[in-house]
């Protein structure tokens, strides 16, 4: 596998786990009883008009959180510190 597909899946695998919560919400609100009544009743604060976009940057902040945790754990937590040489003094003599 080359390095640019396992970076695609990598970067697909928050994107798929947002699309698995919200799957696995959408199921349990038609669940009888009091579990797809609390399902429900979360689902339909979601997808109101103003909270929609609330809920679904609040999940993307989630999955951006993630990628970089992933991240963090494969490259480690390394400061890369860039070294400038100051050339304008040798170009004033």
């Amino acid at each position: 596998m080359s390095k640019k597909t396992k970076t695609i899946i990598k970067g697909m695998i928050p994107i798929i786990g947002v699309a698995v919560v919200l799957i696995i919400m959408s199921l349990l609100a038609n669940a009888p009883g009091l579990t797809g009544e609390i399902f429900a009743k979360m689902l339909g604060f979601m997808f109101t008009p103003v909270l929609l976009e609330c809920s679904f940057a609040f999940l993307g902040i989630v999955a951006l959180f993630w990628v970089n945790h992933i991240r963090l754990k494969a490259e480690g937590e390394e400061y890369v510190t860039l070294e400038i040489q100051d050339d304008s003094d040798e170009s004033q003599q």
